[in-house]
C-alpha cells in the first residue's frame, strides 16, 4: 500500500508541472519580483497587469517580445508549482477555466 501512495504522489506532482518543463531554460534565480527587479532607469517590463483576461498563449508572446530576457511558463488550470527559488529568467501564467490569465504576470 506505501507503494501505491509513494507513485501517486510522485504521479501528482509530475502533473502540476508546466508542460514539457524540459524546453525551459535553467532558472536564474533572484531575490526580487516584479518590478522590483527593475534597475534604476531600465525600460525592460517586468510586470503586465493588463494581460490579466488575455489568452494565455497571446499573453505569451506579448510578454516575450516585451522582455526579451524571461520565458513565459503557462500553468495548468490550478497553477500550482513547486516551491522553486524566484527566477529572474520566468514569468508563471496561471489560466482560468477559459484559458485566460487569471493572475497579474509578473518575472520572479
Amino acid at each position: 500500500m506505501e507503494k501505491i501512495i509513494v507513485l501517486f504522489s510522485f504521479g501528482f506532482l509530475f502533473l502540476c508541472q508546466p508542460t514539457d518543463a524540459a524546453q525551459y531554460p535553467p532558472c536564474e534565480i533572484c531575490h526580487c519580483i516584479g518590478n522590483n527587479c527593475r534597475s534604476p532607469g531600465e525600460t525592460i517590463r517586468y510586470e503586465w497587469p493588463e494581460l490579466i483576461g488575455v489568452e494565455i498563449m497571446k499573453a505569451k508572446i506579448i510578454i516575450e517580445r516585451t522582455n526579451p530576457d524571461v520565458v513565459a511558463v503557462p500553468l495548468d488550470i490550478g497553477c500550482i508549482t513547486l516551491p522553486d527559488p524566484l527566477c529572474c529568467n520566468r514569468v508563471w501564467l496561471c489560466p482560468d477555466k477559459k484559458g485566460r490569465v487569471r493572475v497579474k504576470p509578473v518575472v520572479g
